[in-house]
């Protein structure tokens, strides 16, 4: 027989007799041309070599070999998978044709057991591996210990392993957030189903006044206030219908009794099969803000008050001054018109902390004396800085003071459209138009008087654009096109 035969022969007679255990390692094995490998031929294997495979094939944890002191690698199927484009190649072969790129870190190890006898344990013990064709730090739970002959000689290293790198990641990740939410200055709780606290961070004790100890197991509910006493089951009624809690600013009933504005945010917590299993609520002390907002109030209803008292004193003088006589009193009616018109500009402002006002609202308010069925009325939201409202504001009243005289608003029939529309840009595009129609016939002004020169003088100079007012036989047209760029505060 040759060569050839006398190999198979040999994998044959090897085959029938070891190993005899089921499974695709075990095949591997009974199949592998070990002439090729360092080991040898089965048939020659020491009878340690066999008993030490026969205990790893079947073990469900992950078990590799290191034999010789070449270090040659044998491995079951749970261990199999572990080192990724390794398998199969890394059968029967010197551990360090396979594991060159880790091999200055795992030499010493192994050669700490065949060489010194240790025993070598470690937990999360990290190896820098190349498994799937790239390099990545992956973690073990490793064991490795001497696998002896009768006299004691140390003949390999038995290995018991447990990948542990995505149980590692997510340790860190929880660490992570645990100092995250230890350090945290807001109040982060924990609840359960039942609405009993889980956790109480070091934010929630500086808040809310109670310790750890104390709030752990106690009733959530305790710290609202007797009007919320339902919003928490509402909130989890709500989680577990798979809602979406949005933030709102709420209060909570501190453990001295008193009371603090908090924002308020509620999230599901999930366990790692996906079930719900409470509430995570994050409260941030806004007492501050509150308190600041509360005399942010009180200064503009003071302020609102002392500008209504400045505007109705000038209206006094006026009356004073211009009222006694008949061409005084037109002048002085005209006058409070137009403070009138000031201060709606004032109100509208106020109602907005003095920062903007939306254009709808402006022209709303001003035409507010007139019937609301002579008008039409259309545009998108926009909202105008303070000086260009009080611009459109008083334009606004000296068009429908003009039309209530002579134009659209003086007869029955009369109507006008208000529309506007807005280009979207880097700045804003206003284009707004005041179209009168089917009131008397319209005659060009042989003058321009105040009104046309307030119209066309405040609304250019303040909203940096074009005014354009014109009179057709139909009706008075006003025409204005503008930039709209916020002010600075």
């Amino acid at each position: 027989m040759d060569r050839k035969g006398n190999m198979q022969a040999e994998i044959d007679t090897a085959s029938d007799a070891f190993p005899r255990h089921a499974g695709k390692m075990a095949d591997l094995i009974r199949g592998y041309d070990w002439t090729t490998s360092p080991l040898g031929p089965i048939t020659g294997w020491s009878q340690e070599l066999k008993q030490a495979v026969n205990i790893m094939l079947p073990a469900e944890v992950q078990i590799v070999m290191f034999w010789g002191p070449q270090f040659v690698a044998l491995y079951n199927d749970a261990y199999a998978p572990t080192i990724g484009d390794k398998h199969p190649g890394a059968l029967g072969r010197p551990a360090v044709e396979n594991w060159t790129e880790l091999w200055d870190d795992l030499e010493p190890l192994l050669s700490r057991v065949l060489e010194q006898g240790e025993t070598v344990h470690a937990k999360d013990r990290p190896f820098y591996i190349e498994r799937y064709g790239y390099p990545e730090t992956v973690y073990f739970d490793i064991s490795y210990s001497p696998v002896r002959n009768e006299r004691g000689a140390v003949l390999g290293v038995f290995c018991i392993v447990r990948e542990t790198t995505e149980l590692k990641r997510a340790h860190d990740v929880e660490r992570r957030l645990a100092a995250i939410i230890a350090s945290s200055e807001d109040a982060i709780i924990g609840t359960d189903l039942d609405l009993k606290v889980t956790s109480w961070n070091a934010g929630a004790e500086s808040l809310l006044g109670y310790r750890r100890e104390e709030a752990l197991g106690m009733p959530i509910t305790l710290l609202f206030p007797e009007d919320e006493s339902e919003e928490e089951r509402s909130f989890m009624a709500r989680i577990r219908a798979g809602e979406r809690i949005p933030p709102r600013e709420t209060v909570r009933r501190r453990k001295d009794g008193s009371l603090v504005d908090v924002s308020l945010t509620v999230s599901p917590i999930y366990d790692s099969l996906g079930e719900l299993i409470g509430a995570a609520k994050i409260a941030r002390d806004i007492t501050d803000r509150k308190e600041a907002e509360r005399m942010q109030a009180v200064l503009t209803r003071e302020l609102n008050h002392r500008v209504k008292n400045l505007l109705a004193t000038v209206t006094a003088i006026a009356r004073q001054t211009l009222g006694r006589s008949p061409t005084g009193r037109d002048l002085s009616q005209a006058f409070e018109a137009r403070l009138r018109s000031l201060a709606t500009a004032h109100d509208l402002l106020t109602r907005a902390n003095w920062e903007q006002a939306d254009l709808s609202d402006i022209v709303t308010d001003v035409l507010a004396p007139y019937p609301s069925d002579r008008f039409n009325i259309s545009g998108p939201k926009l909202n105008l800085p303070p000086k260009a409202v009080v611009a459109m504001t008083l334009a606004l009243h000296e068009l429908a003071t003009n039309a209530a005289k002579y134009g659209a608003l003086s007869n029955a029939t009369g109507q006008i459209t208000i529309s506007w529309t807005v280009t979207q840009a880097e700045t804003p595009l206003l284009d707004l138009a005041w179209i009168e129609q089917d009131g008397p016939e319209v005659l060009p002004p042989a003058s321009r008087g105040f009104g046309s020169r307030l119209i066309e003088n405040v609304l250019s100079a303040e909203l940096k654009g074009e005014v354009r007012l014109d009179y057709p036989a139909s009706g008075v047209t006003c025409r204005v096109t503008a930039q709209i760029a916020a002010e600075p505060a």
